[in-house]
């Protein structure tokens, strides 16, 4: 795999095409660090599993610079660096252009590293653990010894570490895999109807209650007297009355008299005495 970095005129303009090729899966590692070039461009340095050569070499170079007083310069310490200052859309060209020509994640360990067993090669039917619940998912690409990418059948895809898979049993799983969401209780509820209107029932058989709707805010005792009224109209049968009642006012309580108004009328075209 062909790990050459690309460059880029900002720092984090690499950060970014960095960042963008670990989500898109398209990374060789998760790890990487930002490096400054000779002709003032960056670099994206990939932490890749190193060899045993590799890691040996850089022990002994390690201990050379302490004899010698020096720090070690090794670009792998400098991981994350902090993004210098830049336009907000400098050269999205350059990073677009970067991440989508990045070759995609390979499930096998770099040539020359350690192996270690690929439990979960690509296609691989799987369970994963996201929180506290396990999904059903396919394995599609390896990202590092201890971290893969899976997809979910509905679509959409996460990563996940090692000890977040487990193998997929087809006893075990498949009702959790097929099981749909909890669905909230739809249990039937009543309508919600003020206890200043008039019950449908009574509406129908033509029954006028014995009293009004009595006002028990403390802020609003004056709609009282206007309650009262229309009772005690409806009451001496004046319906002529109770229809002309004028109603003003546009909050609620002026409403839930016009209401009264209403059911008022409609208990007496029920009764039959209506003309």
């Amino acid at each position: 795999m062909d790990t050459t970095p690309s460059s880029f005129t900002a720092r984090n303009n690499a950060k970014r095409a960095a960042e963008k090729m670990i989500a898109n899966g398209k990374a060789p590692a998760v790890d990487y660090g930002i490096r400054p070039r000779d002709d003032g461009r960056f670099e994206i340095v990939w932490k890749t599993v190193r060899t045993t050569g590799e890691v040996e070499t850089e022990i002994a170079t390690a201990a050379t610079a302490a004899e010698d007083g020096h720090y070690s310069t090794n670009p792998r310490l400098s991981v994350h660096e902090d993004p210098s200052d830049a336009p907000p859309n400098a050269e999205a060209e350059e990073v677009a252009a970067a991440t989508g020509n990045e070759p995609a994640a390979s499930s096998v360990p770099a040539s020359g590293a350690p192996e270690r067993d690929n439990r979960w090669p690509n296609g691989t039917r799987v369970m994963v653990r996201k929180r506290t619940s396990w999904r059903e998912a396919t394995i599609i690409s390896r990202l590092d010894p201890d971290l893969w990418r899976a997809e979910y059948p509905g679509g959409g895809s996460g990563m996940f570490r090692q000890a977040d898979i487990r193998a997929y049993d087809p006893e075990r799983d498949a009702n959790i895999a097929e099981q749909p969401r909890r669905a909230k209780a739809t249990t039937p509820q009543n309508s919600s109807r003020s206890r200043y209107a008039i019950d449908p029932e009574t509406i129908t058989a033509g029954r006028l209650p014995q009293r009004a709707p009595v006002v028990t805010s403390a802020a609003n005792p004056h709609y009282q007297k206007r309650f009262d009224e229309l009772h005690k109209l409806a009451a001496a049968g004046d319906w002529a009355a109770v229809r002309d009642y004028q109603v003003s006012g546009s909050n609620s309580y002026s409403k839930l008299v016009a209401r009264y108004q209403q059911d008022l009328l409609a208990l007496h075209g029920a009764s039959g005495d209506a003309q």
